[in-house]
């Protein structure tokens, strides 16, 4: 939505304003119970934003530098940078170095404004000048040096078409653009109900304490014009004597036409021509108490005949598109009327399909017309163009030994698991070097099914395995974090240049019936909280304008992942769309658990009606997932830690642990306790786990917390712990300052027997905790990625698995499947052990009782004394099976871990 110049200063009003205005003139002298000022008064804006127009006139007054003009209550702006990226990339590091401490201030009228001027600072970064010659847009985020804070919370996107200079407050989530003078303006307007619309300015303004129209028209892009019956202060609709407003409410003498685009004007502000009308807030509060109790949304399909459903309140006119073949799904083959309940729920039956193969829905919101495929089909064309008219059932979509009913192999309690991260495609490579990624890979790779086996594990968790954006004839490397249909599988996993869409089908469940067949559950990378694109670029937006989204109501969409959007699992009809997609992965295609990415986005709410639905067909499901968002999400009870909802519970990562025993991933380059940088009391609560108020797990379960030290995200554990070392034998302390490259060549032969030995020190901290473990594929045997942070499109060299190293690295191997078989022979020392203890013997070292176990972690580098009274045995898990012996040892070994038995 394009913003006037002369308003967008004052979009923070749109909601409840965090910029105060200017109250009462200079000489009003109301009587308290009286009205606040005379009707028609104009009040005049913050002393701010005048401040900032005539700096930004003094310091660029032709207008051709980028400035950024930060103001904060404590005016402290020593330790503040700019985090600097064109619009479309994701690198804003050199910005930042570039920015960092470097910010100037200048004194207007007795107000002092912080400011960088972009175009001086960051002038020997080419992407960035490019950006600013061509007046494109730039993202910014002002942070501290450890990304410890933000401010704001939300990233902010400078349009320099719009204007060159910008203003940021402090906690403010909008970005202002600094304008030559601040005349009186509508800012935003949005329709909250079809008869109502709340209009923001940019001063107050002298309201009548009666009803009046206070000069505000609502007219239409045809003419069409709506009376204002009356208008109130937004913020205190039952008191007319508080009158002196700037967010007012707009009572209408008519509902709205959606299909029209209107416009609220007074001659009195500016623009004249007025400010578009929003209708996002009216349409979702229309619509949000509604819930289709039907299951048949979508297609039902009956021999020759079926039934289409599909729900699109907002649509003027749905038709039915049918296609024969998927040569060509431009062009209908058939085109089908559909008609409307009260609800929104569009229909037609009795259609003969028997020379159709594939169908879209052609659908008519506000005017505009898209064809869409259905968001509700089981099977779809590649790349989901159209939705595809068969049943997913059929015999024939089923590989030999594939039962009907439901599955899981596991039969254990929560932590009884061991978790293993897969991604198809890096593992397609392990045993077929030039593989995009196939499901059927996996499904005939003995080698990978084997290795999952030998080493223990019960669980392997997929990355993204259903359609996600990228098309199926693109053949870079992608994790699919950016979903397009979530309800398909993934085109590209699937035999190239298929044209049935029940071939994806078939393939994803030989792969699932092949680990089952293991004795391997599987569980699903599931990323609901955005999608790939809005609007035309989404099949959800395409079908309900705005519904699935949460939404500003200035029009822009919320975005707490992120990724330029984030759904909304309160609105009912999209919890109900998530929950019935769950169900369907579990019930057609067998799967075990969900590993919910930016579990944050969704609420505590959403998250227990999530489980409460999915342990009814399983109650061994595992549901669990990152607690945390991407950004600033509009959530107001976000999901932040664990659900203790019954026998298993949803889970939640715990970062905390992570970063104790090997550093934080974020805020610069930083050191654990693996490498020296001692956290004991980190440690202590992840190996208790810690179900604490300030935990990420605060439910009283210990076994609900995940516990990790690498995942497919930043370094492996490895290029993690190799960095380190390299970091600390040549003396860096610049906290950037990092390698890439043959890790392994450049910490030499003592730098790999030093990093062998923190990585099983971290291992050992995870399996023996209380917790559920989970490790990333490779992890096991020294994985890296050439010191490559965030590889979600890097090549396949960086990404592919390389099964050799487990023989190369062997002793780290066999480490790893030692402690996990340990840990699920003594399930009941290991895991969900309320009674486990931690205590800190020293600096650097734990001592840790479970059950009949006594473990002493050494983190230093010395040898330390041990007391091993009460213990009869040692445990040796080295050799990748747990071997005990009556040697019981005097002292823990440097960097390492002494297993005591009674």
């Amino acid at each position: 939505m394009k913003k006037n110049v002369l308003t967008k200063a004052f979009l923070a009003l749109v909601a409840a304003s965090s910029i105060c205005m200017i109250g009462c003139p200079n000489g009003t002298t109301e009587e308290p119970d009286g009205p606040d000022v005379a009707v028609g008064t104009i009040g005049t804006p913050d002393p701010v934003f005048l401040a900032a127009s005539k700096a930004a006139a003094e310091l660029d007054s032709n207008k051709e530098d980028l400035i950024v003009f930060y103001k904060r209550a404590d005016s402290d702006y020593s330790k503040w940078g700019l985090w600097l990226w064109p619009k479309g990339t994701s690198e804003g590091q050199n910005g930042y170095d570039l920015t960092a401490g470097k910010a100037k201030t200048k004194t207007v009228d007795g107000i002092t404004l912080a400011y960088w001027n972009i175009s001086d600072l960051c002038a020997s970064d080419a992407k960035l000048m490019a950006c600013i010659k061509e007046k494109g847009v730039m993202g910014k985020i002002i942070r501290d040096s450890g990304w410890k804070n933000k401010d704001p919370e939300s990233d902010q996107y400078m349009d320099m078409s719009e204007g060159m200079h910008f203003l940021t407050l402090t906690k403010d989530p909008t970005l202002y653009i600094v304008s030559d003078s601040y005349d009186p303006t509508i800012a935003a307007a949005s329709a909250i109900t079809k008869d109502s619309i709340k209009v923001s300015l940019s001063v107050k303004y002298g309201l009548e304490t009666s009803a009046s129209s206070n000069g505000f028209t609502v007219v239409a892009d045809d003419g069409t014009e709506i009376a204002v019956n009356d208008v109130l202060n937004y913020n205190a609709q039952d008191n007319r004597n508080r009158n002196f407003a700037d967010t007012l409410l707009l009572k209408l003498s008519s509902d709205i036409d959606w299909e029209k685009e209107w416009y609220v004007k007074n001659s009195i502000f500016k623009p004249g021509a007025g400010v578009k009308v929003s209708k996002i807030a009216a349409i979702k509060a229309e619509y949000k108490d509604y819930v289709y109790e039907g299951t048949d949304l979508g297609l039902t399909l009956n021999g020759t005949k079926a039934a289409f459903k599909t729900y699109a309140p907002v649509a003027s006119d749905v038709q039915l598109l049918l296609f024969k073949d998927s040569s060509q799904l431009v062009t209908a083959d058939s085109v089908k009327k559909m008609t409307s309940d009260k609800y929104g729920i569009w229909s037609v039956s009795d259609v003969d399909v028997s020379n159709y193969k594939y169908y879209k829905f052609r659908i008519t919101n506000e005017g505009v017309t898209r064809d869409v495929c259905d968001i509700y089909a089981k099977v779809a064309s590649g790349d989901s163009v159209a939705a595809q008219i068969a049943d997913i059932n059929d015999a024939e979509t089923q590989p030999a030994g594939w039962e009907s009913a439901y599955t899981n192999p596991f039969t254990g309690e929560y932590t009884d698991a061991v978790i293993y991260e897969m991604n198809i495609r890096d593992w397609s490579r392990a045993t077929v070097t030039d593989s995009t990624g196939k499901f059927l890979d996996i499904a005939n790779s003995d080698a990978v099914i084997n290795h999952l086996k030998d080493l223990g594990v019960t669980h392997v968790q997929i990355l993204p395995m259903f359609d996600y954006a990228e098309k199926n004839a693109d053949k870079k490397y992608n994790w699919g974090y950016n979903p397009y249909h979530y309800n398909v599988p993934e085109g590209r996993y699937v035999t190239e240049g298929y044209t049935d869409g029940t071939q994806a089908v078939k393939e994803m469940r030989e792969m699932i019936l092949a680990l089952h067949k293991a004795g391997i559950a599987v569980n699903m990378d599931v990323v609901y909280n955005h999608t790939s694109g809005t609007g035309e670029y989404s099949l959800y937006d395409s079908t309900i304008p705005y519904y699935y989204y949460r939404m500003k109501e200035d029009g822009t969409y919320s975005n707490g992942s992120g990724c330029g959007n984030e759904t909304d699992s309160e609105a009912p009809m999209f919890r109900s769309y998530m929950i019935e997609s769950l169900k369907h992965w579990m019930k057609d295609y067998h799967i075990n658990g969900f590993r919910f990415d930016l579990m944050g986005i969704h609420s505590k709410e959403a998250m227990t009606e999530v489980y409460n639905a999915l342990k009814e067909i399983d109650s061994k499901v595992m549901v669990y997932g990152e607690p945390w968002t991407g950004d600033g999400r509009a959530v107001t009870d976000g999901m932040t830690g664990a659900i203790n909802a019954g026998d298993f519970g949803v889970g939640a990562f715990d970062d905390d642990f992570r970063d104790a025993i090997k550093g934080a991933e974020f805020g610069d380059f930083k050191h654990g306790q693996v490498q020296g940088t001692y956290n004991d009391s980190g440690i202590i609560t992840g190996l208790v786990g810690d179900t604490g108020k300030n935990n990420r797990n605060p439910t009283g379960k210990p076994g609900l917390a995940l516990h990790y030290v690498e995942c497919h995200d930043n370094y492996t554990l490895f290029d993690k712990l190799a960095i380190s070392y390299w970091r600390i034998i040549n003396e860096i302390t610049d906290p950037k300052k990092v390698t890439t490259g043959n890790l392994f060549t450049k910490i030499g032969d003592d730098g790999l027997t030093a990093v062998k030995a923190q990585d099983k020190l971290a291992a050992a901290y995870v399996f023996l905790s209380q917790g559920t473990p989970f490790i990333n594929g490779g992890q096991e045997f020294l994985r890296t990625k050439r010191g490559d942070e965030n590889s979600h499109k890097s090549n396949d060299k960086t990404n592919a698995i390389d099964l050799s190293f487990k023989n190369t690295y062997s002793d780290v191997y066999n480490t790893y499947k030692g402690l996990i078989a340990l840990r699920k022979a003594n399930s009941s020392a290991f895991g969900a052990n309320t009674s486990a203890s931690a205590t800190k013997v020293k600096t650097g070292v734990t001592k840790y009782i479970a059950g009949d176990f006594l473990v002493y972690f050494n983190a230093t580098d010395v040898a330390v004394d041990i007391n091993a009274a009460g213990y009869t045995k040692s445990v040796d898990v080295s050799s990748g099976t747990p071997t005990e012996s009556a040697d019981v040892p005097a002292k823990v070994a440097a960097k390492s871990f002494v297993i005591l038995k009674k």
